[in-house]
């Protein structure tokens, strides 16, 4: 039987890899046509941050080996795709897309995206941790499926915090920049940036309290997922009172 589910994840990895190339094809096919790479829609920015999802989960798992994370990130990243598709044809107003022709604009959004996305991996990883000890404590995991173990979950969350907190905080300088040479506004008070900044704040912390006091375990899995949660409330409802953001 476990060589049986082996070859069944890896058929499912390589069609999930045949999918992901086909998005590629669209994404840059969509590009092409358009003569740029700027998002000029909400839907475009979900279909990117998809993609993206789709990008880490093959990522993660051809260097851990986590069918488990690959699966359950796939379909949070259909989820997003799904939503995407509702969004099609609401573009973005004349003035907020008068202000995306700008390549720094592009990369800020860019990065904050592909921060978006590792942080994702990380709270799947963190989700599945708790979950796998809920069942540990309870006697109920199944033995027939491999499950990662807790340790290969906490190090997973670890190492894609670790390249998402450079990328965010790469994102929250270029836009601050291009804010403050191009628009006449306190950009420190926009309710993004002030939401940016306690995300990086919080996943700094997470760093910390893993990397110096050497936190694990349930603990720092549950601050994960606490933080990926502000990260949501950061993208969902400090939209609602931006200036000047997506």
């Amino acid at each position: 039987m476990l060589q049986s589910n082996r070859k069944a994840n890896r058929l499912a990895f390589w069609l999930l890899s045949i999918v992901w190339g086909l998005q590629t094809f669209y994404f840059t096919t969509k590009a092409i046509e358009q003569q740029t790479l700027l998002f000029l829609s909400q839907s475009d920015t979900l279909f990117f941050y998809a993609w993206l999802i789709i990008t880490f989960s093959l990522l993660t798992n051809w260097f851990l080996k986590m069918d488990l994370i690959l699966f359950s990130s796939n379909i949070f990243g259909f989820v997003v795709m799904s939503l995407s598709l509702f969004l099609v044809g609401r573009e973005f107003s004349p003035e907020l897309a008068s202000q995306l022709h700008s390549e720094w604009v592009f990369i800020h959004i860019a990065l904050a995206f592909l921060s978006y996305a590792a942080f994702t991996i990380s709270f799947i990883a963190s989700a599945l941790y708790l979950v796998q000890h809920a069942l540990l404590k309870r006697k109920k995991i199944r033995q027939f499926y491999r499950w990662p173990s807790l340790m290969q979950l906490d190090q997973a969350a670890l190492w894609v915090n670790m390249v998402g907190v450079p990328l965010l905080l790469m994102s929250l300088v270029l836009g601050v920049i291009w804010a403050y040479h191009t628009l006449e506004r306190a950009v420190w008070l926009d309710a993004k940036v002030l939401f940016s900044v306690l995300v990086i704040g919080l996943y700094s912390t997470y760093l910390y309290q893993r990397l110096a006091r050497g936190w694990a375990g349930k603990q720092l899995a549950e601050l994960n997922v606490i933080c990926f949660l502000v990260l949501l409330a950061n993208y969902l409802i400090s939209t609602q009172f931006t200036q000047f953001h997506i």
